[in-house]
C-alpha cells in the first residue's frame, strides 16, 4: 500500500491516491483546495501520535529516535528496545518471524533513482538527490558514515532502518506486517519494551542481557563522533541491560552458541555487533509448568508429556502468560499464535516429550453401552456404562487403576461431562492438581453399542519367562464396539526400544491419531461381522475401541472411517513366581482322541487339564445360560472352560488363510474342543469352516500341515500350564507317542513335524527340540502305564493291547522283559463307528428319552447322505459322556435285539480276532525260543486292555463269564500253555499312553526294553517263489508276494463259532475277493520294501532308516487285513452274523 507523506487527513478527504511510490505526479489547480479541506484540524482534539505521518525532513524518523534517546523519551526508548529485541530473540521466535536485512547505498540512489523521473521540462529535484543532500552530518562513532544503511525486514516487510545514529530506528507504521501482533512485546500498534511484556520468560531476558552486553562491549572500544549521541545510546543500552538482568533473576546459561541470522549489513563499526546473535545452552532440562510424569515402565524411552490447556490458568487463578507450556512459550503464546502448537509439538518431541491437548487426550465420541452389557471388571461403578473416552496414550502416564479412579463420566441433561483428575508437574518437581474436562453433547454420544462376549485375552498369567499372548475379538460392527489399538506394556516398550530419537514420541503420538499395530494382527473375518486375532508379547492393559457410525451394508469399515470411543480396561494377569521345577510333558496324539500328561520333577505322572485361562474384561455371569453364551463366543479361540483330557483330535479350518510360511496356532486352524456334542454335530455341514478329522493317518501334505497346527497348539497350551506353575521354558521337555503301524516315511515325517511344532508352539527357535523332545511307541507307553499306573505285575506273562480310534498297539512281556511289540490299523472306528454309521436307528434306541442324544440323532439323520460327515458325527456322539453313559446303562436291553446283538457279536469278533493274532505271535516267539514255556514257567497270562475303545469291550466283557470264550480260544491256539487267562481293563481309558510316556523305563517298573523281536508275524502264509513265509523279515523284496488261501482266518472263524457261538459264513466269492485285495496290498508292501532297500544308508540317530523300520510298518499283518475285511462286511450289512 502506498502511503501519503502528508500531515494528518480527515477520513472523508478527497486527496487523490497515487499508483506507486517514488514518483512525482502533476495535479491541477483544485489539488490545493482538496488538500486544505482534507487536513485534520486540531482545535481541542488531540491528534494521536500514530496519525503523524510527515515531518519536514526525509530523515526525520531517525532524528526522532536519536532525540528520544538523548531526551530519554519513554515511548521512543521503549520502541527502540523492542526493535533491538527483534534481533536478540530472533532464534527463539522462529515460529513467528523470519528476520533478514538488506543494504541500501544512498550514493547509488542518488545516481540511479528508483523509478521514473521528473516530467520533461520541469525543475523538480528527484527524491534520491534530496535524500543524499540532507544526510545528517555526523554519526555516533568514528568510522561510521551515511553512505550505506541497512533495512531490517520482518517476514519480508521493512520494519526498521539500521543507521549510524541510533543503530536501529523502527519504521513509522508496521501494523500491517504479517504476524507482528503475535510478539509478546507488541501492543497497540507499536513495539514496546520487552521488560514490560507479560508473556516472556526469565531465560529470554538473560539472552537479551547477553546480547546487550556483547553490544556494549563492542561499542565501548570505539571513539565517539557525536559525544552526546554516543553517551545517550550507551546509557540507554546499559539501562536496558540492567532491566533485563532484573527480570532474568538467577537464571543462567552454561554457555552461549552464536547462531546465524540472515543479516546483510554495511561493513561499518557496531553493525557487526548487532548481527552477533546467541542461543543460550544449558545443562538443565526443558522448562514447563504443565507436565505429566511418565510411568516407571517407560522411563528411559520418553521423558514425559506436556499438556497445553488454557483452562489451567483459570483453575490456578493465574493469567495465561503466567503458565509456561514449554521453555519460553506460555499459554498466552498459544492463544496469540494458532500455529505455535505445531512448533511446540516438534520441539517437545525432540526433547522426548509428548505434546498433549484436551482434544488429543479425549476421544471424538463417547459410547454408552446397551443395558444388557455385562459388568466391566476394571471400570468403576460410575464407568461401567461407558468406555473411558480417552486415547490409549494416556496410559503412558497413569496405569489403568489410576485411570478408573480418576476418570469420571456423569450425565448433564442431554450432555455428558467427563473429568480426569491429573497431577501436573513442573521441571523442578513442583506439582499441582488439575481437573481436565470435556462436555460431550448429544450429537457426540453413541448409544446402544456393547462389548461383545468374544473380547478376551489368553492366557491370564504374567510370568517372566512367558511372552505369548493373544487378543481375540468376535463381534458385529453394527451393534458392538470394535478394537483399534492395544496397550500392552512390554510390546510398547519393545517397540520404543526399537526406535531412536524423536521417533519414540512420534510413535506414541500416532497411537492417538491412527491405527497402530503392535505384535501381529490377523484379520480372520472382515465384514460387518468382525473376527480378529492379535498376537502380543505381554498381556494388554486396555484396548482403544472405535465404532463404525455409518452403515456400510455387509462390507467392512476400515479404521480411518470409524470414530474412537475410548478404552476398555482388562484385569491384571495373574502374577506367577518362578520356580526351579522340571516338567516333562507327554502328548498322545491319537486318531480320535488326544491326551496330555505331565510329570513334575520325580513325581508320578498327572493329568494335564487345560484350565480356563481366558482373561475377560467383563463378568461372565453365574447362571448356566450366561456361562454357555461366553463359551459359545470363544468356540473360535481357546475355551472359556476347563478342558479335561482326553479331548477329541479335531481341527477347525478357518475361511482365513494364513500368509505366513509357519503354521502358527489359532491363525487359519485351531483345535476344535467339543463343548456340547449337539453343537459340534451341527457344525459338520459348514464347508467354509470345515472340521478336520483323521489327522493322524492322512499322509497328504495339507493334512501333515494340519498335524503341525494341532500339535503346536497342544504344546502351547501345555506350556501355558507349566508357566502358570512357575516352570521356566528351559525346564520343559516333551515326549510324543506314535503307532508302529506308521510306515517308515510317515514316521520320519511325523517326528520332523512334531519337533517343528514344539518350536512353533513355544515361539522359541532356540529351544533344543532335538535334545528335549522324545518319542516312544504307543505299545510301550501303554505297557508302562499298566506296570506303573495300575501296578500290574510284569514279572510273569503279560500282553498289553491299547485299542484306540485308529490303531491297536500291542506288546508281549515275560519276566519284565519286552519280547515283542507292534501295532495295526484295526480299532474302534472299524467296529463301533462304522457299524453305527450303517445302522443309525440303533443310536435312537440307545438314546432312550435323552433329549440331547435324540436331537443329535435327528441332526445325524439330516446329513446321512454324506457318509464321511455322518461317520464324523457319530464319532463325535460316541465320544460324548452322555452317549457313553447311555450305552453302558442300556446295553443289556438293546443287545437283546437284532441290531444290538449284532453289535455285541461284532465287538466279540473283533477282540477275538486280535487275540487270535496275539496267540499266533506267542506261538512264533515260543518256536523261536524267545518266549519261555514249560513246567517250571508261569501258566498265567494277563491281557491288559486299554485305549478309548476299551470302554466298548469293557461293557461287553465286564463279567468273567463273558471273558471265558476269549480265554478258551487263546488257550486253544497256544496249545494250552496258559491255564489262567484274565483280562485287566484300564482304569483310565485313553490316558494310558500319555501317562506311560512319562514313566521311567528303569527304577520303579524295572522293565527290560533292551532286546526284543522286531518281527511282524503275517498271520497267514505268503508264497514267495516256492516258499511259504510267515514273517516279514523272510520276505524277499525282489520276488513276488502272494497269498493262495486264508486258512488262518477261516480257522479263527471256526473257533469263534465254537467258543463264542458266533457263526460267520464266508462265500467263495468273498474269499476270492479278499485274496485279491490282500494280494494288491502285498504288492504295495513289496514296493515299499524295495524302496526301503534302495534308500537304506548309514544315517546316525533314531531317524535312520535302519532304526525307523524297527518301529514302523512295511506291511500290515495279512491275518489282520482279512479280519478287517470281515468286520467291514458285517458293519456294511453285507455279511450277517446269524
Amino acid at each position: 500500500m502506498v502511503r501519503k507523506v502528508l500531515p494528518p487527513l480527515n477520513e472523508q478527504n478527497q486527496v487523490p491516491n497515487i499508483a506507486s511510490s517514488g514518483e512525482w505526479k502533476a495535479e491541477d489547480a483544485t489539488f490545493l483546495e482538496k488538500l486544505a479541506k482534507g487536513l485534520k484540524m486540531g482545535g481541542e482534539e488531540v491528534v494521536p501520535t500514530a496519525d503523524i505521518n510527515s515531518v519536514p525532513d526525509v530523515w526525520a524518523r531517525v532524528l526522532i529516535v536519536r532525540n528520544g534517546l538523548v531526551d530519554k523519551s519513554k515511548s521512543i526508548t521503549d520502541e527502540w528496545r523492542g526493535t533491538l529485541a527483534l534481533l536478540a530473540l530472533a532464534p527463539y521466535y522462529k515460529h513467528i518471524y523470519d528476520l533478514n536485512s538488506s543494504i541500501v547505498n544512498i550514493q547509488d540512489i542518488k545516481n540511479n533513482p528508483f523509478t521514473g523521473g521528473a516530467p520533461a521540462g520541469s525543475n523538480y529535484a528527484h527524491i534520491g538527490k534530496i535524500l543524499f543532500d540532507v544526510i545528517p552530518k555526523d554519526t555516533m562513532a568514528q568510522g561510521q558514515d551515511w553512505n550505506a544503511i541497512g533495512v531490517l525486514n520482518f517476514n519480508k516487510k521493512a520494519i526498521a532502518v539500521i543507521n549510524p545514529y541510533t543503530m536501529v530506528a523502527a519504521a513509522r507504521d508496521y501494523t500491517s506486517i504479517e504476524s507482528i501482533r503475535k510478539l509478546p512485546w507488541y501492543e497497540d500498534g507499536f513495539l514496546k519494551d520487552p521488560c514490560n511484556a507479560k508473556d516472556m520468560r526469565n531465560e529470554q531476558y538473560r539472552v537479551l542481557s547477553h546480547y546487550l552486553q556483547n553490544l556494549i562491549s563492542g561499542i565501548q572500544g570505539l571513539s565517539p563522533s557525536n559525544m552526546e549521541v554516543f553517551n545517550a545510546v550507551m546509557g540507554r543500552l546499559q539501562e536496558f541491560k540492567t532491566s533485563c538482568d532484573t527480570k532474568a533473576g538467577n537464571t543462567e546459561f552454561s554457555g552461549w552458541t552464536p547462531t546465524k541470522v540472515n543479516l546483510n549489513l554495511p561493513a561499518q563499526p557496531i553493525y557487526d555487533k548487532l548481527a552477533q546473535i546467541f542461543i543460550g545452552s544449558t545443562d538443565q532440562n526443558a522448562k514447563f509448568d504443565c507436565g505429566l510424569a511418565v510411568r516407571p515402565e517407560f522411563k528411559g524411552q520418553i521423558n514425559g508429556a506436556i499438556l497445553a490447556d488454557f483452562r489451567v490458568a483459570q483453575s490456578t487463578g493465574k493469567t495465561l502468560s503466567d503458565i509456561r507450556v514449554w521453555n519460553n512459550y506460555s499459554l498466552n503464546s498459544l492463544r496469540q499464535d494458532e500455529n505455535l502448537s505445531r512448533t511446540l509439538k516438534m520441539e517437545c518431541e525432540k526433547e522426548g516429550y509428548l505434546y498433549l491437548t484436551p482434544e488429543s487426550i479425549f476421544t471424538e465420541k463417547l459410547v454408552i453401552f446397551a443395558g444388557d452389557n455385562r459388568k466391566l471388571k476394571e471400570h468403576s461403578s460410575e464407568g461401567n456404562q461407558f468406555a473411558y473416552p480417552v486415547n490409549s496414550a494416556i496410559l503412558m502416564f497413569m496405569d489403568p487403576k489410576a485411570l478408573s479412579t480418576n476418570c469420571i463420566v456423569s450425565s448433564d441433561g442431554d450432555n455428558y461431562k467427563v473429568v480426569i483428575y491429573l497431577e501436573l508437574i513442573s521441571e523442578s518437581g513442583n506439582s499441582m492438581n488439575y481437573t481436565l474436562e470435556k462436555i460431550y453433547k448429544a450429537k457426540d454420544v453413541v448409544k446402544n453399542r456393547g462389548v461383545p462376549l468374544g473380547f478376551s485375552v489368553w492366557p491370564d498369567i504374567k510370568f517372566e519367562n512367558w511372552d505369548q499372548y493373544f487378543f481375540f475379538y468376535d463381534g458385529n460392527a453394527q451393534v458392538n464396539i470394535l478394537p483399534k489399538n492395544i496397550f500392552a506394556v512390554r510390546d510398547i516398550r519393545n517397540k520404543l526400544e526399537s526406535l531412536s530419537g524423536d521417533d519414540k514420541v512420534k510413535f506414541i503420538d500416532n497411537m492417538m491419531h491412527s491405527h497402530q499395530v503392535i505384535g501381529e494382527e490377523i484379520p480372520i473375518q472382515q465384514t460387518t461381522a468382525v473376527t480378529e486375532l492379535r498376537t502380543l508379547r505381554s498381556s494388554p492393559e486396555a484396548i482403544l475401541c472405535n465404532v463404525a457410525t455409518q452403515s456400510g451394508g455387509k462390507s467392512y469399515t476400515e479404521h480411518n472411517k470409524r470414530v474412537d470411543v475410548g478404552l476398555i480396561l482388562f484385569p491384571d494377569a495373574q502374577e506367577v513366581q518362578e520356580t526351579s521345577n522340571q516338567w516333562s510333558v507327554g502328548i498322545d496324539f491319537g486318531t480320535t482322541n488326544s491326551c496330555v500328561y505331565y510329570k513334575e520333577n520325580k513325581e508320578n505322572p498327572k493329568e494335564l487339564n487345560f484350565k480356563d485361562r481366558i482373561n475377560l474384561p467383563y463378568e461372565p455371569g453365574t447362571d448356566e445360560e450366561e456361562i454357555e453364551e461366553v463359551m459359545q463366543a470363544h468356540k473360535e479361540f481357546v475355551p472359556s472352560r476347563l478342558v479335561t483330557i482326553p479331548f477329541m483330535t479335531i481341527l477347525r479350518e478357518r475361511a482365513y488363510k494364513e500368509s505366513s510360511v509357519e503354521n502358527l496356532p489359532f491363525r487359519s486352524n485351531f483345535i476344535y474342543y467339543v463343548d456340547q456334542v449337539l453343537y459340534a454335530i451341527q457344525d459338520l455341514p459348514d464347508d467354509k469352516r470345515p472340521l478336520k478329522f483323521n489327522l493322524k493317518w492322512d499322509e497328504a501334505e495339507q493334512s501333515r500341515t494340519k498335524v503341525q497346527y494341532f500339535i503346536s497348539q497342544a504344546v502351547l497350551q501345555a506350556a501355558v500350564e507349566a508357566a502358570a506353575n512357575g516352570v521356566k521354558r528351559e525346564n520343559l521337555t516333551f515326549n510324543f507317542s506314535y503307532p508302529e503301524a506308521y510306515n517308515t516315511d510317515h514316521l520320519r515325517a511325523f517326528k520332523r513335524i512334531t519337533r517343528r511344532a514344539v518350536n512353533i508352539g513355544l515361539h522359541d527357535e532356540n529351544y533344543k527340540t532335538q535334545e528335549k523332545t522324545g518319542f516312544e511307541t504307543e505299545s510301550i507307553s501303554s505297557a508302562l502305564y499298566f506296570a506303573k499306573g495300575q501296578e500290574v505285575p510284569f514279572t510273569e506273562n503279560v500282553v498289553t493291547i491299547d485299542i484306540g480310534g485308529g490303531t491297536s498297539d500291542l506288546s508281549i512281556w515275560q519276566n519284565t522283559k519286552l519280547l515283542w511289540r507292534n501295532s495295526f490299523k484295526l480299532a474302534g472306528k472299524d467296529v463301533l463307528i462304522n457299524y453305527l454309521t450303517n445302522n443309525l436307528t440303533l443310536i435312537k434306541e440307545i438314546s432312550g428319552n435323552d433329549d440331547l442324544l435324540l436331537e443329535s440323532y435327528q441332526t445325524l439323520q439330516s446329513i446321512r447322505t454324506n457318509k464321511a460327515k455322518l461317520a464324523n458325527g457319530i464319532e463325535l456322539l460316541v465320544n460324548s459322556p452322555q452317549f457313553g453313559e447311555a450305552f453302558k446303562k442300556k446295553f443289556d436291553i438293546f443287545s437283546g435285539k437284532e441290531k444290538g446283538k449284532e453289535l455285541k457279536d461284532l465287538t466279540e469278533l473283533a477282540l477275538s480276532g486280535i487275540l487270535y493274532y496275539v496267540s499266533q505271535v506267542l506261538n512264533h516267539l515260543i518256536d523261536n525260543g524267545e518266549f519261555q514255556s514249560g513246567s517250571n514257567k508261569s501258566k498265567s497270562l494277563r491281557i491288559c486292555l486299554g485305549g478309548k475303545a476299551s470302554t466298548l469291550y469293557k461293557v461287553v466283557f465286564e463279567d468273567s463269564d463273558d471273558q471265558e470264550s476269549l480265554s478258551k480260544m487263546v488257550s486253544k491256539v497256544t496249545n494250552g500253555i496258559f491255564t489262567n487267562i484274565g483280562i485287566v481293563f484300564t482304569d483310565t481309558p485313553k490316558h494310558e499312553v500319555s501317562y506311560g510316556l512319562l514313566v521311567d523305563k528303569t527304577g520303579a517298573t524295572d522293565l527290560d526294553l533292551t532286546d526284543r523281536s522286531h518281527e511282524t508275524v503275517l498271520g497267514e502264509d505268503v508264497v514267495v517263489g516256492k516258499e511259504k513265509i510267515g514273517i516279514v523279515s523272510k520276505l524277499n523284496a525282489d520276488t513276488q508276494w502272494r497269498v493262495k488261501d486264508i486258512s488262518q482266518l477261516k480257522k479263527f472263524l471256526k473257533y469263534l463259532q465254537a467258543y463264542s457261538k458266533i457263526p460267520v459264513k464266508l462265500t467263495k466269492k468273498f474269499e476270492g475277493d479278499l485274496e485279491g485285495k490282500i494280494n494288491a496290498e502285498l504288492k504295495n508292501g513289496q514296493a515299499r520294501a524295495q524302496d526301503l532297500k534302495k534308500n537304506m544308508q548309514s544315517v546316525e540317530g533314531d531317524d535312520s532308516l535302519a532304526e525307523l523300520q524297527k518301529t514302523s510298518s512295511i506291511i500290515e499283518p495279512v491275518f489282520i487285513q482279512g479280519l478287517k475285511q470281515v468286520i467291514n462286511e458285517v458293519t456294511s450289512g453285507k455279511l450277517k452274523l446269524k
